[in-house]
């Protein structure tokens, strides 16, 4: 697996979290300050699972249903 590297920093009210693909292919969360150390938490794990399903790799694939199957709490 790529190298996963998380930031926090401050993003729109409403984005919780994003991660993005670098160019050396390592995945770059980053989490928003705004949010509680829980929901920075539960944040990242959201994105660990965007991760392991390896949805950044499904062409085409429904955002929202990527989003849905992210999903567990």
């Amino acid at each position: 697996m790529n190298n996963i590297i998380c930031r926090t920093v401050n993003l729109p009210p409403r984005v919780n979290a994003v991660t993005v693909i670098d160019e050396s292919g390592d995945f770059n969360i980053y989490i928003n300050a705004r949010l509680s150390e829980d929901e920075r938490q539960r944040a990242f794990r959201h994105e660990l699972r965007h991760i392991k399903m390896r949805h950044f790799y499904k062409i085409g694939k429904n955002v929202n249903e990527c989003e849905k199957e992210a999903k567990t709490e």
